[in-house]
Order: C-alpha cells, then sequence, then structure tokens
C-alpha cells in the first residue's frame, strides 16, 4: 500500500518539471506580446508557479494532484474529489510573509532563494502580498541601505540582517514585524523601528529575532522587542484570534474560515461530545467545535501556542476547552488512560503528516469519528491510506486553494470508524 503511495512523489516531480517547462513557454509568450501575468518579478521568481495559468485551470489542476494522489493509493481509489473551494482573494491575499534579505549588485534584496541555490531574487512588490505589506517592504530596503545595516551571507558568515518576517491583519489592518538577526547586538534597531512606526502608522510593532547559528534556518529562539506589541488580531469569521511572534498563523484568513466552517459542518455535534483536536496551534478549530461540543481537548508541542490557545479560548467566552503541551503519541496515550470516550479526533499536522508513533496511538483509541485537515496531498494520501487499512473509511473530501498561483492545495476529510 504505502509503496504506491510513495510512487505519487515522482507525480510530483513530473508536474513540477512540466510547470517549469510551461513557464518558459508563457515567458516566450510574453516576449511575443501574446500573454502578460499579473507579476512584475516573472517569470524570475518560483514563488507562485501558477501565475501564468488562469485561475480556473489553477483549480483544475489543484483538483488533479489531489485526485492523482488519492488514485495512487489502493484504499483510497474510490474516493471522489469535488472541485477545489477558491479563494476569494487570488492576489493580495497572503497575511504572513517570509523574505531573504541578501545585498545585491543594485543594493539590497528582499526575495526568495531560487531553488537549490543561495541566490535570491528580488520580490518586493509582490502582487499576493497586500499593499501595505508591499510599501513597508520598499521603504525597508531604502532604510537597511541608508542605516549601513550588512545582509547576512551565509556562504561565508558575515552580515546582520538575516530575514523579514511581516504578519498582516485583514481585521486590523495591521503589521507586525520581526527583524531576524545574526547577532543579539543590533544597535541600528532602534533607530530602524522607530522610523518604520513613524512612518507607517499601522504598524503595531517590531521585534528582533536572535539566530546564531550558521546556515539559512530562518528562527532563533529569543525575542526582543524594538518597539510597540508583537501580538496582532485577526477574525475568522465570529471567531477573534491572539497571534504572537512564535506561533503558526494562517496565510490567507478568508480560506483558513471556511476551512473552519467545514470541519465544524462535517463534525455534526449535538453538544454531548469530547473532541480531541491535535496539533491545535492556538485554538482556532478547537473554538469553532467548542461552540456545539460539551468538551474540546487541544494539544500542541508548542508551548507558546498553547498559552495562546488558552487566551483565545477566554477572549472568546470559551470554558469548555481544554489545552495540553506536549508529544502528540504521549498524549494521545495519556487521554486513553485518562479521558471518558473520545467522539471524534481532528488531525491537522504539519507537511509531514501523521508519525508512525502517534498514528498507531491515535488508532489504539479506536475514537468513531476523524477528520483530517492537510497542507499536503501526497502525506495526506499516505495517511488516509494507512487509516483505511486500519478500519477508517474516509467519506468525504473537500480541497481548499489556501494559496491561489501556487501548485499547494489543503484539504478536510472525513472518516468513519466501520
Amino acid at each position: 500500500m504505502e509503496g504506491a503511495c510513495r510512487a505519487y512523489s515522482f507525480y510530483v516531480s513530473s508536474l513540477r518539471n512540466g510547470l517549469r517547462t510551461q513557464r518558459s513557454r508563457n515567458a516566450s509568450s510574453i516576449d511575443q506580446g501574446k500573454y502578460i501575468p499579473p507579476c512584475p518579478h516573472y517569470p524570475a521568481c518560483f514563488g507562485c508557479p501558477l501565475i501564468s495559468v488562469p485561475y480556473p485551470e489553477q483549480l483544475l489542476r489543484k483538483r488533479r494532484i489531489v485526485e492523482n494522489a488519492l488514485a495512487a493509493c489502493s484504499n483510497l481509489s474510490g474516493l471522489e474529489v469535488p472541485p477545489v473551494v477558491s479563494s476569494p482573494r487570488r492576489l493580495g491575499y497572503r497575511a504572513r510573509i517570509k523574505l531573504v534579505v541578501r545585498r545585491g549588485n543594485k543594493g539590497v534584496l528582499t526575495g526568495l532563494y531560487l531553488p537549490q541555490s543561495h541566490q535570491v531574487v528580488d520580490i518586493s512588490s509582490c502582487p499576493v502580498h497586500p499593499p501595505a505589506v508591499n510599501r513597508v517592504v520598499q521603504f525597508l530596503k531604502r532604510e537597511i541601505q541608508r542605516l549601513g545595516i550588512a545582509p547576512y551571507d551565509e556562504t561565508d558568515d558575515t552580515g546582520e540582517l538575516r530575514y523579514i518576517d511581516i504578519r498582516f491583519s485583514f481585521w486590523q489592518r495591521k503589521i507586525a514585524l520581526a527583524l531576524v538577526t545574526r547577532h543579539a547586538s543590533f544597535f541600528p534597531g532602534a533607530e530602524l523601528s522607530r522610523n518604520l512606526k513613524r512612518r507607517f502608522s499601522f504598524i503595531e510593532g517590531v521585534v528582533q529575532n536572535i539566530n546564531e547559528e550558521r546556515g539559512n534556518v530562518i528562527w532563533g529562539d529569543r525575542f526582543r522587542s524594538l518597539s510597540g506589541r508583537d501580538t496582532l488580531l485577526e477574525r475568522f469569521g465570529w471567531l477573534k484570534l491572539r497571534l504572537p511572534n512564535g506561533v503558526f498563523s494562517q496565510a490567507n484568513p478568508a480560506v483558513a474560515r471556511r476551512i473552519y466552517e467545514t470541519v465544524a459542518a462535517l463534525a455534526n455535534l449535538n453538544g454531548e461530545e469530547t473532541v480531541l483536536d491535535l496539533f491545535c496551534g492556538v485554538g482556532p478549530i478547537s473554538l469553532y467545535l467548542a461552540a456545539s461540543a460539551r468538551l474540546v481537548w487541544g494539544t500542541d508541542e508548542n508551548p507558546l501556542a498553547i498559552a495562546t490557545a488558552k487566551q483565545n479560548a477566554r477572549m472568546n467566552g470559551f470554558h469548555n476547552c481544554r489545552f495540553v503541551e506536549g508529544d502528540v503519541s504521549e498524549i494521545l496515550n495519556h487521554s486513553r488512560l485518562n479521558l471518558p470516550k473520545i467522539d471524534l479526533a481532528v488531525l491537522n499536522p504539519p507537511r509531514k503528516g501523521i508519525q508512525p508513533a502517534a498514528m498507531d496511538a491515535l488508532i489504539s483509541l479506536q475514537v468513531p469519528r476523524m477528520i483530517y485537515v492537510s497542507c499536503d496531498p501526497v502525506t495526506l494520501a499516505r495517511d488516509l491510506d494507512r487509516l483505511a487499512g486500519r478500519g477508517y473509511q474516509p467519506l468525504r473530501i473537500q480541497p481548499f486553494d489556501m494559496f491561489p498561483q501556487t501548485e499547494q492545495v489543503e484539504t478536510v476529510t472525513l472518516l468513519e470508524k466501520v
């Protein structure tokens, strides 16, 4: 079974190679005046490989990605994939942006690594970023140059400023900015943050993250405030969430809301159930389900995420949520011994999916129903195939376009024990 699923990785490689070929063809069409994608960085930037494709065709391709992932696994070949739920915003939708800072021939670059290289392509006028974010990035580049802040170069471990992380609240219309530095001492940081706050009233705060390790890993362990606050508020329908630095936040809040609403609809709770929410983050799915559940247990390995989930529960008036920090497999084994019967488990793992120890512990709970939220069709298919082989039948699957202009697709799947 898993051998068939692993074969799907070859499909992904073929698809990406095909996309690169298509990009070259579209670039030729631009030269002939036939097509102009909505991006000044095309075709140099690889961040949005589908931006040269009309949006309806993007949705069709993403549906086929999910269909082919499932078809490669023998237990899933009969599961029908409906059309992909579109994003309300096709451009300007990204609420979370991470940019590499590097020195270029003509000044400071803020952008993305080209695949398999240390070369950075500048995307300081990216069409999938909100316009306010692009204005901040362009101003920030000028200030970095003016203040003489040296961009970091991991090849020889020189320079200071490594990355810029920008979070945007569509509800508040505010920005929180993190500057990732090579060393703790960052003397221009105070002036840079003051200038940013003075220029843009919608900047909520600026923080410094200190990453003293060599290489291109983004985050270090320490944060230090330079000005203002590091926490934004975002709304997902009726739900308000606090989002501090150091926790996962959704890149497309409008689509995330649709996913949470779909999870709640598939859960179909009547107020008597106990729900387990694995990889709960700051608690959005837990809180959506708490509105109709008797009790919700949320778990996550990130202590800041768990502390924030508790704050979010209080802020939204929920008292039937319990949030626990720790390893998922250990918590699942603990739950089997100390919790009443669990009626529904919701899984929202990172891209690597459910690891074997956690999968075994989850199956041992004999939960009658599961809802799996996935950001990767490959690991989703692998995990659904394993669950189907252990008696969990996938009943419904729904893909969502969380990242327009890219190859990525999110899915929500309902499973039932047979």
